[in-house]
């Protein structure tokens, strides 16, 4: 009985003081994303055109922000035209504010950017899509966690 009473008082001992105490390392929030920490989001205004041979044009509109919402800015967004959302179906039916199928353009401080898009004056088919695209380390090869999306463009024709 006593050695019983021993090791209850004992195990009581233990399990008072805490084995382990931890004050370095912050654990990680529970709603954080994984990977990578940069978000870009687009839209087009219009999205929608009737292509009738004239000239038309669209603001594509694009934001880089943290995953704390945080705009980021000085960051370069690379624009291209795909005819699918397939990184390998690049076409130049339409045309940037610089006259070519692709521009890069620098986000401002607010983690902006906007481009001027010239639809294109044929039917080629029902969608088309821009794709923006961080700038990471010189390249905007989508590889691996580059921060990118897919605006979609629709065409109509009489």
């Amino acid at each position: 009985m006593k050695k019983l009473l021993f090791l209850l008082v004992m195990a009581g001992v233990v399990l008072t003081f805490p084995s382990c105490k931890r004050s370095e390392i912050d654990d990680p929030s529970w709603d954080g994303p994984a990977g990578f920490y940069v978000l870009l989001k687009g839209s087009a205004t219009p999205a929608m055109q009737l292509i009738d041979g004239k000239t038309h044009t669209s603001e594509i509109y694009v934001k880089v922000t943290d995953s704390s919402n945080k705009p980021l800015a000085n960051q370069t967004v690379h624009f291209q035209q795909l005819g699918s959302s397939s990184d390998d179906d690049k076409v130049n039916w339409g045309k940037f504010s610089n006259g070519l199928c692709t521009i890069d353009r620098v986000t401002n401080a607010n983690g902006e950017v906007w481009v001027t898009f010239t639809w294109p004056l044929k039917y080629y088919q029902y969608m088309m899509y821009i794709h923006a695209q961080m700038v990471v380390n010189g390249s905007a090869y989508p590889v691996g966690n580059i921060p990118q999306d897919y605006i979609a463009l629709t065409m109509y024709h009489l």
